[in-house]
């Protein structure tokens, strides 16, 4: 028998949980900790900021599947990573939060950063227990095997998110008798019943034009697998933003991704032709299902989630599949080879639909009009040309523009956070993609808004030499929010619009390789140069005000958003205009 320290006896469970990275900022109560780590050749990234430090964790996680691991210390440093790790639990990420904590000896007594839940000051337990699976103050050495038995069991077991350990750095310091780490809990997947089976033979084999719907919870290598074969045996496959790519966008069955800046063709053919919709891994939310539009509860409704709560939560399936995505994939796929009638009326409604939205997609205007100006939708497709698509991960806060403007294929090669619209998320987190992912070419794509909160991580990339292609679609304004102000508040432009930043000389600044972009010809120059000198590079490409084509729903959302009183009358033929913008963008 041993004694070891506790920092060592984490370090040891770190090497375990395969965590081969650490991101955040040292304080004084951690840095027994990151010493221990270090010894244990596990590597510290210094981020600027906790918040970016959360952020690359929670890419890391998504690029690779692997827990991304973020150490801070305690009180406002541990708060500053607050909002990366709620954007981690909404994204359902395995992100281990370790924060420091003073001397339990010193509880209550006004320790400088004391974070207890004594007197003025917060429990850092209890302040990130809503935004955790897990959240654990371990106030004794005792309490340290048992309490990284448990986390892990958090992190990994069914529907993953991060989980936060605040450990005092008198508990770090202390030695205990080791005799190694506690067995993992055993992580069970929930059980399909034989009548659950059968029914989905019985569902499948009554559809003449399904849609498999695929959302993030099928992000991962062999559920893709199994999705293409299922659309090689003729079911038509569409995703959700969070499961873009999933099945290769250019399969002839594939109809791209469904919801408010989704494909028209995988909108259309939900609403027109599915009469029967099997939604796997996908949380129904505002974004998907273009504000909760009728067309989902149109067609038999088959809604599978590792999380029971999911399921039946915005639309009444007819059958609810609590089941991991692989496992009831792999049932489907053979209930789809047993189909007798043939799925041919599928493939003939599929070719059709995307027909129809391809003629208009060829007609659509994507080059800038103004001298010095791209369109975004040219700046996202010129890149994909340039750099080779089969080696490329895109980390996107511009999701309105790579959403249907990339044509992706493979899991998690197209990275964001959605849910909660987390703003600088891609600068940050595309750092930690390119950790996790360094044999593959990472590209960023953000607007100049979200950029200004994380810019400063761009300097994270250069001391440690992180190759990123960051490219800033810089129209010097929050756009959505000021086209939102344009459209529907009278034009009164408020808190939208800032003075300009010379973001080349800020990038040079930070050591970053950084060139401006006002040209398709001087952006293919910038992206052939980063494939043979691959070297964190900034593009600064100016953009015109081009928004994206809004559908129906979302301009129907914006109409009741407006304001009760509007400063001036809406004549009818304003009405009329918005009614002929809900017909034509329907889908």
């Amino acid at each position: 028998m041993d004694n070891e320290f506790v920092k060592d006896i984490i370090s040891i469970w770190l090497k375990k949980l395969k965590v081969d990275r650490l991101f955040g900022i040292p304080g004084s109560y951690v840095l027994p900790l990151i010493d221990s780590a270090a010894r244990h050749e596990i590597p510290f990234i210094l981020s600027q900021h906790e918040y970016g430090a959360a952020l690359m964790a929670d890419g890391y996680a998504k690029a690779t599947g692997k827990v991304g691991c973020v150490i801070t210390t305690t009180g406002i440093g541990a708060t500053n990573a607050l909002s990366g790790i709620y954007n981690s639990y909404s994204d359902s990420q395995p992100v281990l939060f370790i924060t420091g904590q003073v001397p339990t000896s010193q509880f209550g007594k006004g320790a400088l950063q004391e974070s207890a839940g004594i007197g003025r000051s917060i429990h850092m337990e209890e302040f990130f227990a809503k935004v955790t699976k897990l959240s654990k103050m371990v106030t004794s050495a005792e309490e340290v095997l048992d309490s990284l038995q448990v986390a892990e069991h958090a992190l990994l077991e069914g529907r993953k998110g991060p989980v936060h350990l605040c450990i005092p750095i008198d508990v770090l310091q202390t030695r205990i008798p080791f005799f190694g780490l506690k067995p993992s809990l055993t992580r069970s997947l929930p059980v399909m019943p034989e009548n659950t089976i059968r029914e989905i033979h019985r569902l499948t084999e009554g559809s003449e034009k399904p849609l498999l719907l695929l959302g993030a919870g099928c992000q991962t290598d062999e559920v893709a697998s199994i999705a293409k074969r299922l659309a090689d045996k003729g079911i038509p496959v569409a995703t959700t933003l969070r499961g873009k790519g999933i099945v290769d966008e250019a399969h002839p069955l594939a109809l791209g991704c469904v919801g408010m800046y989704g494909d028209s063709s995988a909108n259309y053919y939900l609403d027109r032709h599915a009469d029967l919709l099997i939604a796997v891994g996908v949380s129904m939310s505002e974004f998907t299902t273009q504000c909760w539009d009728p067309s989902f509860s149109k067609p038999r409704l088959v809604h599978v989630d590792i999380d029971q709560t999911q399921i039946g939560k915005n639309y009444e399936p007819d059958l609810a599949v609590h089941a991991d995505a692989q496992a009831f994939l792999t049932v489907l796929l053979q209930a789809a080879g047993e189909h007798k009638k043939g799925l041919k009326s599928a493939e003939e409604a599929v070719r059709a639909t995307k027909s129809k939205f391809d003629a208009a997609r060829a007609q659509r205007v994507v080059h800038s009009e103004e001298e010095g100006k791209l369109h975004p939708v040219e700046v996202v497709e010129l890149i994909q040309k340039a750099i080779p698509a089969e080696q490329t991960v895109w980390v996107s806060d511009s999701v309105t523009w790579t959403e249907t403007h990339l044509k992706l294929s493979g899991a998690n090669r197209h990275i964001e956070a959605v849910n909660q619209a987390s703003i600088g998320y891609t600068p940050a987190a595309a750092i930690g993609v390119k950790v996790g992912l360094p044999d593959r070419y990472v590209v960023a794509v953000f607007g100049d808004g979200g950029f200004r909160q994380t810019a400063m991580e761009l300097a994270t990339a250069v001391s440690y030499n992180i190759p990123v292609l960051w490219v800033n679609l810089n129209n010097e304004k929050y756009g959505s929010i000021y086209a939102a102000q344009k459209s529907y508040y009278d034009g009164n432009i408020v808190g939208t619009t800032y003075a300009p930043i010379d973001f080349v000389k800020f990038g040079e600044s930070l050591g970053v390789e950084a060139m401006l972009i006002e040209s398709p010809e001087a952006l293919e120059e910038a992206c052939e140069f980063f494939r043979h000198h691959e070297r964190p590079l900034l593009l600064d490409v100016r953009i015109n005000d081009a928004v994206p084509v809004a559908k129906a729903r979302q301009l129907i959302r914006y109409q009741q958003w407006k304001l009760t009183k509007p400063t001036r009358e809406h004549s009818s033929s304003e009405d009329l205009k918005v009614l002929n913008q809900l017909i034509q963008n329907r889908y």
